[in-house]
């Protein structure tokens, strides 16, 4: 699946469905609706495909409710899935790593291969070619997963040299995504690493907090200075907030462009706040909104709000949100006081603000990213000692 991801839609989707088949094949159809947090999900994603009667651009419909087959089978295949003993924990570790660190060095290839014209690209808001199609955000988001995922399996590794080769991993991904400087997938980095910070400090480790908060500052300043692109990501966020202050509202700027999307979102959601206006027809009400309000926006400029809560509300309106938020904080409500619960809620936090900036479930590497990193931490929980009980968040 994870190399589908990086190099192959076809690979992705065979794999996924063998995936599922393997797992359910002796399950008897019955079980499933016994499966509650599965149940939430094809509740949202009926009532999403549902719009379908107030959807004039069925081909559109038809590409955003596609896109969500993988919530039918994907997340029932983890729910009868044997837990992870520590030895498979272990394989998949290392195989997680190694894709991973194949997709880096890729994109590492064309960072040396050109550095100054890379560098110089960021402040136009050009990043690096990636893996996964060059969904760089996606990837990023990925990336930034791995990282969590290996420090909650390091105290898994038997050997000095398996925590050794965990350790380097970490440090290799955390520099990796400040050298590609997609905030996305940052933004889930720190957010894992503020949680962290407050989970040590909760759980009376303030030293180790401390020394953890003192070094990230550190560290953010050193690849301020030291990392280009880096830096020029920031410089450029700087530059499109300040000339968004000073009156520039223009779509020219990227982080400009988002929040013009958001307001003409905002702007349908109260002209249609009970059913929305059709998963079909969100992409034609955002143009007629740019019509109106934003006209001076090129065609090319025109997007949807990159939020996840944003189009569940827009194609069916305050009903199915509250369904999907139901389904969204459903995998929180049996966590215990332990690290394996820390490590589940790291992953749902860190996804959750990536859906606040991206709407990750409307595109296929988006779904796949989601499924794939939430469905493995919970799997890989119940195989901890300190593990929450298997229908905790399944």
């Amino acid at each position: 699946m994870v190399l589908g991801f990086l190099c192959g839609r076809a690979i992705l989707s065979a794999s996924m469905f063998l995936f599922c088949i393997n797992a359910l094949w002796h399950t008897p159809p019955r079980e499933w609706f016994r499966q509650q947090w599965w149940l939430l999900g094809m509740a949202w994603i009926g009532l999403y495909a549902l719009s379908y009667f107030w959807s004039s651009d069925i081909p559109y419909w038809t590409e955003r409710v596609q896109v969500k087959f993988p919530f039918i089978l994907f997340p029932l295949a983890f729910c009868f899935l044997r837990p992870l003993n520590n030895r498979q924990l272990q394989i998949l570790s290392f195989g997680l790593m190694a894709l991973a660190a194949g997709g880096c060095l890729y994109t590492l290839s064309f960072f040396f291969a050109d550095p100054e014209k890379s560098i110089s690209g960021y402040f136009y808001s050009q990043v690096l070619p990636t893996p996964a199609y060059k969904d760089h955000i996606r990837f990023s988001i990925f990336i930034a997963w791995i990282v969590i995922w290996c420090c909650f399996t390091f105290r898994k590794m038997d050997s000095p040299r398996q925590k050794a080769i965990t350790a380097a991993a970490v440090i290799f991904f955390v520099l990796f995504l400040h050298l590609l400087a997609v905030r996305s997938g940052l933004l889930v980095l720190y957010t894992f690493i503020s949680l962290y910070i407050i989970y040590l400090f909760r759980r009376g480790k303030a030293r180790t907090a401390s020394l953890i908060l003192l070094s990230g500052i550190v560290s953010v300043s050193v690849a301020y200075t030291y990392i280009p692109s880096f830096r020029s990501k920031i410089q450029y966020a700087v530059y499109s907030l300040n000339e968004y202050e000073q009156g520039n509202h223009s779509a020219d700027f990227s982080d400009i462009g988002r929040l013009i999307s958001y307001d003409l979102a905002f702007r349908i959601i109260k002209e249609h706040p009970v059913l929305g206006v059709g998963a079909g027809d969100i992409r034609e009400e955002m143009k007629r909104k740019y019509e109106l309000y934003s006209p001076d926006t090129r065609p090319e400029q025109r997007i949807v709000p990159h939020n996840q809560l944003m189009e569940v509300t827009l194609a069916g309106g305050l009903v199915t949100l509250g369904v999907f938020l139901g389904w969204l904080f459903y995998p929180l409500r049996r966590l215990k006081k332990n690290r394996a619960s820390f490590y589940v809620l790291a992953t749902w936090l860190a996804l959750f603000v990536a859906m606040m900036v991206e709407a990750m479930l409307e595109v296929q590497f988006g779904v796949f990213v989601y499924l794939f990193a939430m469905l493995w931490m919970q799997k890989a929980t119940q195989s901890a000692a300190d593990a929450t009980p298997a229908a905790a968040a399944l």
